[in-house]
């Protein structure tokens, strides 16, 4: 077991710092590109922060079932095709936690700075420190209550065993 122990603590890092410096520079691309946002200034800076780390949390709520995908289904024995297997699934989990990361920050900012009269961006361009603080902890609470969802999805998706129903 301990061979397993050290493959899923090198793979939540290496999930982890993949996928937070995909996000980083995504987000980067596409917020100078659509919104003009080419100065860094700490409101950009303070909005990336709350995306990272939303992102983060996420990401980290597909770990506890890629770990239990690996120790479930390396149960029996540890051989390349249940490791394989079960790294398939982790995978699996990291793109619908990506996915799930892109929605929720896409559709938090897209709906939330609908319901304001402010134009965010213009405002986070202009340095506006407080409009950056209030748009990271909007994306950053939906994140949280999103966070428990996101885990379910990937832990409905291993293959447990059918458990007996009694009426």
């Amino acid at each position: 077991m301990n061979i397993l122990t050290l493959l899923q603590s090198t793979m939540a890092f290496f999930i982890g710092v993949t996928s937070l410096f995909l996000v980083y520079k995504l987000l980067n691309i596409y917020l100078k590109k659509v919104f003009k946002i080419d100065i860094i200034n700490n409101a950009y800076a303070t909005l990336q922060a709350g995306i990272v780390l939303s992102t983060a949390l996420l990401i980290s709520s597909i770990i506890g079932p890629g770990l239990n995908a690996i120790r479930f289904l390396n149960q029996d024995a540890i051989t390349i095709q249940t490791v394989a297997g079960s790294l398939g699934y982790v995978m699996m989990f990291l793109v619908i936690g990506m996915i799930f990361s892109f929605v929720v920050i896409a559709g938090g900012v897209l709906v939330l700075f609908q319901l304001t009269h402010v134009n965010e961006w213009e405002e986070i361009r202009n340095n506006n420190m407080a409009t950056a603080i209030i748009s990271a902890a909007l994306i950053l609470g939906l994140a949280l209550i999103m966070k428990d969802h996101v885990a379910s999805v990937c832990e409905m998706l291993i293959p447990y065993p059918q458990v007996l129903k009694i009426h």
